[in-house]
């Protein structure tokens, strides 16, 4: 990994940030796959990177503007969803994105998405690299109203602490929580 970072560091490329991402979610994986926990061992997935690494696409940066609460980047875009003014083609999304604010290492992030273009409302510079998975609109609306009538406290999809994540991560993610591209 030292070779990518030196490369980005000197003379970043887009594919360079792309292979540092990759890299580091699969170096998750494989650190969670060999403690093979028993208690997991018929889960379909054994770490949210190993979701996002099925499920997830690189997304291209359109424009990042810090109107939400700093650090609060899933309940940001979360809200998004329910402003009515908003357009219904808007997305959220949830994954790993870079930023120079934070580290040089991929950090887990929320963004929304729309006409092909990472809208960042938490941050107020874009990534150069966003992966994550785009989530079908009414589905995320539907499990955001579930979990709250079910008290679970947490926001993100993606949460270890949170029954909804840890279903998911023994079953998967149902078809419909993906959003279909190919519309």
């Amino acid at each position: 990994m030292l070779d990518i970072l030196s490369k980005i560091q000197y003379r970043p490329t887009t594919e360079n940030y792309q292979q540092l991402m990759l890299t580091f979610l699969q170096g998750i994986v494989e650190g969670v796959r060999a403690e093979a926990d028993p208690y997991k061992a018929d889960w379909k997935y054994h770490c949210i990177e190993e979701i996002i690494l099925e499920y997830g696409q690189f997304m291209e940066g359109g424009q990042a503007q810090q109107i939400g609460i700093p650090q609060q980047c899933y309940h940001n875009c979360l809200s998004m969803l329910f402003e009515p003014e908003n357009p219904d083609d808007l997305l959220y999304c949830e994954g790993f994105a870079l930023s120079d604010q934070v580290n040089v290492y991929p950090v887990q992030h929320a963004w929304v998405y729309i006409e092909e273009q990472v809208i960042d409302v938490t941050w107020n510079q874009l990534s150069p690299c966003y992966f994550g998975i785009a989530f079908n609109r009414q589905w995320i609306i539907e499990k955001r109203l579930e979990r709250q009538t079910n008290k679970d406290p947490k926001v993100n999809f993606f949460n270890y602490e949170s029954p909804f994540t840890i279903n998911l991560l023994k079953h998967g993610l149902p078809d419909e929580a993906l959003h279909n591209y190919s519309c």
